[in-house]
């Protein structure tokens, strides 16, 4: 489990207060009316969608190791999404408390048996938010 005992607290007040408390509360019931019975390759776009609002309302000031350090860091160098970074359990972590929060399963399995989630999908969608394949011809 990624979640770092009293940390999970901490994280949802940052997030809150980096989108507010009016957005928050319907990013939450959005979740809980779509998200449990989505599929998780377009949930996972609502949740990118909404940490990249929480980074266009960063404090302009911030910690290193804070939640609001690790949207900056995976947006600037998308590849700490793969490695499994600090800032990927951070925003990991999160995820999965947002996920509880809406009474959704962050962790799933595929018809084949394989373990997959939501927060996995959602960071690799979070950090290639710009990416546009076809223009690299």
């Amino acid at each position: 489990m990624h979640v770092k005992f009293g940390l999970t607290n901490k994280m949802l007040e940052e997030f809150k207060g980096m989108v507010g408390d009016k957005p928050y509360s319907a990013f939450v019931r959005m979740l809980k009316e779509i998200g449990p019975d989505a599929r998780t390759h377009r949930i996972s776009v609502v949740i990118a969608a909404m940490l990249r609002f929480a980074l266009s309302n960063l404090p302009p000031d911030y910690e290193h190791g804070t939640l609001a350090q690790a949207l900056v860091s995976l947006d600037q160098e998308p590849h700490l999404a793969t490695e499994e970074s600090e800032e990927y359990e951070l925003m990991f972590d999160l995820i999965d408390e947002l996920c509880r929060e809406a009474g959704m399963r962050n962790l799933r399995e595929s018809a084949r048996g394989e373990s997959y989630s939501i927060a996995e999908n959602a960071i690799a969608e979070y950090a290639a938010w710009y990416d546009m394949p076809w223009e690299d011809y």
